[in-house]
């Protein structure tokens, strides 16, 4: 179906992503987008919370489509108990937000496509919009030695959304290498004079 777009950008909500986040809004608090734990180039608003063991940051990123629903990136931190041995839980992640966000309605392992980069592994599901939209949901698990991690917390749990009016590439780059693998903050004291990304997320929230 062709759908007409309109050349403007629509700031997101971060409420409309499910009904268990809508329960558990009030849980959170708005960031700053200078401590991201990733470096989405299209990030608009950052809230963030602590649930449990785990903490949270969901990103809302920039959207020039028509189609309903937010596009969003959402990094959860978790502590180590009963972490190690486990595995990725896509249904665990899904919950997260309230089950698949529009325009995607049903999800499964076997449905996914795969791809690696420096950081590891991913997996998306792609919906078209005509022959210039494309939405991606997709997700990762990224461990301690491929990216720094969060003091007392040895894996981040990785979702996006995104629909785009560009190719199903550019919809992935935020959660694929270089985005995902910084953090926002630079330090400008690095050896030799350089400059170097680090990792925001040794930091509480605050």
């Amino acid at each position: 179906m062709m759908l007409t777009l309109v050349a403007c950008t629509s700031a997101p909500s971060l409420l409309s992503v499910g009904s268990d986040a809508l329960k558990s809004a009030t849980q959170y608090s708005l960031g700053r987008l200078d401590r991201l734990w990733s470096t989405p180039s299209k990030a608009l608003v950052m809230v963030q919370r602590k649930v449990g063991g785990a903490s949270e940051q969901m990103i809302g990123l920039e959207n020039s489509t028509t189609l309903e629903g937010d596009n969003l990136l959402l990094l959860i931190a978790r502590v180590p108990e009963g972490l190690s041995a486990g595995r990725f839980t896509l249904d665990r992640l899904l919950d997260r937000v309230g089950g698949p966000p529009s325009p995607f309605t049903r999800v499964n392992d076997n449905s996914l496509r795969s791809a690696t980069d420096g950081v590891g592994t991913y997996f998306w599901l792609e919906y078209s919009a005509g022959s210039q939209v494309n939405c991606v949901l997709a997700f990762r698990r990224m461990q301690g030695n491929s990216r720094v991690l969060p003091r007392g917390t040895n894996a981040m749990e990785v979702l996006l959304r995104n629909c785009v009016i560009g190719t199903v590439d550019e919809a992935l780059a935020p959660i694929r290498e270089p985005q995902i693998s910084l953090g926002a903050i630079a330090n400008t004291s690095a050896p030799n004079g350089g400059n170097r990304m680090l990792s925001p997320l040794a930091a509480p929230l605050q």
